[in-house]
């Protein structure tokens, strides 16, 4: 069976800091053991053969393929450590239709992978991620991934990942010489505007294959 983190560490950041609390151990911030009743109101839960995996660092407008590409990817309903009462959608990647299924039965948040914070199957899901981030001078410098999720069709499903690098003041504004500079999670997506230009971009497209 392919790694899957063998690609995925080079393209997509870790999802764990998607969810603004989780503290992204070596073990996951998945739900507790035993898996658990998470649901979300979504038709596109399911196993997806991956028909297409393409990316760019250099022209977001023209992405060639990506080798390895993703066998499977599975979309199920976790909760996260942060907010355990509110189900999100996740996407993470598999090698077969029940190692997806195990995943989705698991219902922990993707370690490596999508976490959807917003959305819907009409709208499209939306989601976020933080890459490189610390401090530039006085201020704090990061790379985030939007993610977001569209149906194509009944069982078709587009997932495009575009990196933008932000700028933005530290925690508190105007911290005490010698002090420690802080950059938040949460004051680099509020940064994110239209204007910004993408560095990079991973466009992944896939079928279903089985539900769940």
């Amino acid at each position: 069976m392919r790694d899957n983190k063998t690609y995925l560490g080079k393209s997509i950041y870790m999802a764990a800091f998607l969810m603004l609390g989780c503290s992204g151990s070596a073990g996951g911030c998945g739900s507790s053991e035993g898996g658990s009743t998470a649901t979300i109101d979504s038709e596109l839960l399911g196993v997806y053969q991956v028909d297409g995996y393409q990316g760019s660092e250099d022209n977001c407008d023209q992405p060639t393929d990506i080798d390895p590409a993703p066998d499977r990817l599975v979309l199920y309903s976790f909760l996260p450590n942060n907010n355990p009462d509110e189900a999100l959608l996740g996407g993470t990647f598999c090698g077969s239709v029940d190692e997806c299924r195990e995943v989705a039965k698991a219902a922990s948040e993707p370690t490596i992978g999508y976490s959807f914070r917003e959305g819907s199957d009409e709208t499209g899901w939306l989601g976020w991620a933080i890459g490189r981030a610390g401090a530039m001078n006085d201020q704090c410098q990061a790379d985030v991934q939007a993610h977001e999720l569209t149906s194509t069709s009944a069982d078709a499903v587009r997932i495009e990942t575009k990196t933008f690098e932000t700028v933005f003041p530290p925690f508190p504004p105007m911290p005490e010489e010698g002090s420690a500079v802080t950059c938040r999670n949460s004051d680099a997506l509020a940064s994110l505007n239209p204007d910004l230009p993408c560095k990079a971009i991973i466009v992944l497209e896939a079928t279903r294959e089985a539900g769940l």
